[in-house]
């Protein structure tokens, strides 16, 4: 199998190396060579792993390297910080990108098949190698969905952004709607953001509901009235 890779190498010298033709497969190394000489080996693991899917690649056969790209980052890839745009990203093999989409799919059935088998114990315990507990690992996920997915839509796209606005509220209703069910006023959570220096005070399903709507009406009034002066001045 004949691949293009793209190298990330950071201040450290650490790199990871991603593999074109089949997107999130990739290699990390303390260096730039260690991590190229582990890409046979990732695109052999990444092919088994779509055969447990029943897709079967094309080979893959001898793993030879077409062609390889260097890019110099400032982030910390010891912790996975993944922030190199590549030639192939910008113009992707083909049919990489309809690849991507079913591999998407599969990651994810993967982690909600996983879940339900998860020890209790495992509930707040932080993961090895990582900053995050479990919980937060999930929390997580659920946010970089939405990031990822906005770092696909142009500046002026209004609306895609109104159909993830839709699609996000359909989604979440049902979760506020079971636990409201559950008691108004009994306490779920106390909150805990990573990124906030503080916790946030507890939580229940009635303050969540209030502050959700709370916060579209804040943000609607803005919008409404920035409109309403543009339309007033012709």
């Amino acid at each position: 199998m004949e691949v293009q890779v793209g190298v990330e190498v950071d201040s450290k010298g650490q790199a990871m190396a991603w593999v074109a033709e089949l997107p999130g497969c990739y290699a990390r190394g303390r260096t730039a060579r260690e991590a190229v000489d582990k890409v046979p080996l990732a695109v052999y693991e990444f092919a088994a792993w779509l055969r447990t899917h029943g897709e079967e690649l094309d080979g893959p056969g001898a793993v030879v390297m077409a062609a390889t790209e260097t890019v110099e980052v400032a982030s910390d890839l010891g912790q996975a910080e993944s922030t190199a745009r590549f030639g192939f990203d910008g113009e992707p093999p083909a049919g990489a990108a309809l690849l991507a989409l079913r591999a998407a799919q599969y990651a994810r059935a993967d982690l909600l098949e996983l879940l339900p088998r998860l020890h209790p114990a495992m509930l707040n315990l932080r993961l090895e190698g990582a900053s995050r507990s479990l919980v937060q690992t999930l929390d997580h996920l659920i946010l970089t969905d939405v990031w990822y997915a906005l770092r696909t839509v142009t500046p002026d796209n209004v609306a895609t952004r109104a159909y993830l606005l839709s699609a996000l509220r359909d989604a979440i209703l049902p979760v506020l709607a079971e636990a409201a069910d559950g008691g108004l006023r009994a306490a779920v959570s106390q909150y805990h953001d990573p990124n906030q220096a503080e916790p946030d005070q507890a939580w229940t399903p009635y303050k969540a509901l209030r502050r959700l709507v709370w916060h579209d009406r804040v943000h609607y009034r803005q919008l409404a009235r920035h409109n309403e002066r543009l339309h007033a001045g012709g």
